[in-house]
């Protein structure tokens, strides 16, 4: 049914773009225009496991079952259980289904609930590796096998080239009013034909007049493969490589046209990215991001280092693995166990896992020394873990989980060191994240570890995440103040601030930084250099009370005193914003502590004054004016003794007499 048929490649596409409701929605539709529609519902189940939703996957893969159960394949009705169980073993719709096979009643979906029986306790591996879950001890992905499962296309690269010539056919259906569809059903016919030299030139034809079907782009790709005209295919294939539903295939196309021609660097560029646009597919979150960076970083590490049999090796990998027609699904069977095993931020690759022969090995050996650990038998997980890594010595995630043992077994030199080669080996293969992650775990178990610190630091700076590296600047400066080098800690304190004038929104870690380095050169009576660094910080926020205040009492103690009054003016303008009192204590206090400076004085009469405090006011203007005359500041004097009489004093008339004696020089 041309309609259905058009429903399960919608949902094909949808799926590619991570879509997978609608996708769902799609193959749902297909099923119900067309009965017997087999691919439709193990692409339902396929998304449904995907989304986590086991159970009604599980119903998904019975009711496949139940239709090869109908067509007398009793071999594949079991398969599809079986699938079924590995995601509800425990579920009693499991065992019914096995059992209505063997007696032949109808198998019912329905019979899967909608819970778990009883909730247990989940094992961390579930009897994951120990169950039999279709992967042989030497073949995790099951490339020897090709022929598995009975699905509809064969491999990556003829359902795709399948998928093309359908999505092509389906124009008469979709858009027949198009002049391009015409054309397009000319050169398919020709196709169909073989005439394949007579379509390619149809298929010209009607991208030159304006079609632009990247199943056309990648069906002229095939085309010009099978023919020998490579650089034409490789043309083609970048077109077809930008659509997603042909994005893994193309990529992997162009991959081998390079590699048959010698241009291996370009060859490794896209076989990992084929392998990252697949693999990105079945992670989210957290493991989203750092399976990127692993990839992205990849990418260099193969280009960089190209080993023409290393290459060639990892190519015929490939293209054995995806020859498999369910290729899809192991590489979803195999991205669950990798999770298992693996911490978020240490994500695998599935590039990495086809590339080590080892594999099998691998994997069982993390499963494994995970149960021992749980069980405290650090000693034969240390073991099997020598073992794997003696089979796959350039496994690093072994190496990683070997000094996880060794800090289990109170052995933290050791570990420190196995994390140290460890993160080195990271940085020689061009994966910095890796080397972070490395580093943060070495730095929780020796915070005061200078050297790792300063490593973190400059690799940060390497990833332009300037931010994080002045962070670790700050803690490596505090590190060297707790050991009592002041010295090598404000050297870091001020490598950190260079680092901040060149970088963007670091305002406030340039705050944290400057205060730390005034607190030392206060500490350290260095006055001119702490004035200098409140300066700083009071152009990075110009009304904090707390800087101005510094800067008032590092003024005054270099004998600064006009700047110490222009700044003294400034705070008294905060404090009587917010609370006039807190004026006259700053000014009492200040007084208290330098009692011979006359701005300081004279401002502490007039908040006297201000405060409705008059015989205080009188006594401070007293003591002023007498500073003043011994002083020979005669109209500063004159001016002082008008204040007080302003004010009203008892004996205002000898006040006066006082005045008059000054103004007329007989004082």
């Amino acid at each position: 049914d041309a309609a259905a048929e058009t429903y399960l490649r919608v949902g094909n596409v949808h799926a590619s773009m991570e879509n997978y409701d609608t996708a769902i929605d799609s193959w749902t539709r297909a099923t119900k225009l067309a009965s017997g529609q087999v691919n439709a519902h193990l692409k339902i189940a396929d998304a449904l496991a995907k989304q986590g939703k086991i159970r009604q996957a599980a119903r998904e893969y019975l009711t496949l079952a139940g239709m090869y159960q109908r067509r007398g394949d009793i071999e594949q009705a079991t398969k599809h259980i079986e699938a079924a169980e590995l995601l509800v073993s425990d579920d009693p719709g499991i065992a019914a289904a096995f059992e209505a096979l063997n007696v032949g009643s109808p198998i019912d979906p329905q019979k899967i609930g909608e819970a778990p029986v009883t909730p247990e306790q989940d094992d961390a591996f579930d009897n994951e590796f120990s169950a039999d879950d279709g992967f042989d001890d030497d073949d995790l992905f099951g490339i020897d096998d090709f022929e598995t499962m009975n699905r509809p296309a064969g491999g990556l690269i003829e359902a795709a080239r399948q998928d093309a010539l359908a999505t092509l056919a389906n124009l008469i259906f979709e858009d027949a009013d198009n002049p391009h569809t015409m054309t397009i059903m000319q050169g398919l016919d020709l196709q169909s034909n073989g005439s394949i030299a007579e379509a390619v030139d149809v298929y010209h034809r009607a991208i030159n007049s304006g079609a632009h079907q990247a199943a056309m782009y990648f069906n002229l790709g095939f085309l010009y493969r099978e023919q020998g005209q490579l650089n034409e295919a490789a043309a083609m294939l970048e077109r077809s490589a930008a659509d997603p539903t042909f994005k893994v295939s193309s990529l992997f196309s162009l991959g081998l046209i390079n590699q048959s021609i010698g241009k291996l660097e370009a060859a490794a560029k896209y076989f990992v990215e084929a392998l990252k646009a697949l693999d990105l597919q079945t992670v989210s979150g957290q493991r989203y991001y750092a399976l990127a960076q692993t990839y992205d970083n990849l990418v260099s590490s193969y280009t960089d280092q190209i080993n023409a049999d290393k290459l060639n090796k990892f190519a015929t990998t490939l293209t054995r693995f995806f020859a498999n027609s369910d290729w899809e699904q192991r590489v979803y069977d195999a991205r669950q166990r990798m999770n298992k095993v693996a911490e978020e931020k240490d994500t695998m690759s599935l590039a990495e896992f086809l590339e080590t022969p080892e594999t099998e090995v691998v994997i069982t050996a993390l499963a494994l020394t995970s149960e021992y650990i749980k069980t405290s038998m650090l000693a034969t997980a240390s073991e099997e873990c020598l073992r794997a890594i003696q089979k796959a010595p350039s496994f690093l995630p072994l190496h990683s989980r070997l000094a996880e043992i060794m800090l289990k077994q109170d052995r933290s030199d050791q570990a420190i060191t196995k994390y140290l080669y460890i993160a080195n080996v990271y940085q020689m293969r061009a994966q910095p994240d890796q080397s972070v992650n490395i580093y943060q775990k070495i730095l929780k178990l020796a915070p005061m570890d200078v050297t790792v610190r300063s490593k973190l630091i400059d690799l940060y700076i390497s990833l332009d995440n300037n931010g994080q590296a002045l962070r670790q600047y700050i803690t490596l400066a505090d590190s060297y103040y707790q050991l009592a080098q002041v010295d090598r800690a404000l050297e870091k304190y001020n490598e950190a601030l260079r680092l901040s004038n060149a970088s963007g929104n670091t305002e406030n870690l340039r705050v944290e930084i400057l205060s730390r380095t005034a607190d030392i050169y206060t500490q350290r009576f260095d006055w001119t250099n702490a004035a200098s660094a409140y300066e700083e910080l009071l152009k990075l926020e110009p009304g904090n009370e707390r800087f101005l205040r510094r800067l008032v009492e590092l003024y005054l103690r270099q004998n600064r005193l006009s700047q110490a009054t222009a700044m003294l003016d400034k705070l008294i303008g905060v404090y009587q914003r917010q609370s006039p009192l807190q004026v006259l204590e700053l000014l009492k206090e200040l007084a208290s502590f330098y009692p011979d400076n006359l701005q300081l004085r004279q401002r502490l009469a007039i908040a006297y004054a201000q405060n409705n405090m008059k015989q205080q006011a009188i006594a401070e203007y007293d003591a002023l004016g007498e500073m003043q005359l011994e002083k020979g500041f005669r109209d500063q004097a004159i001016q002082t003794i008008q204040a007080i009489i302003n004010l009203g004093p008892d004996d205002v008339e000898g006040y006066r007499r006082l005045l008059g004696q000054i103004s007329g020089g007989g004082v």
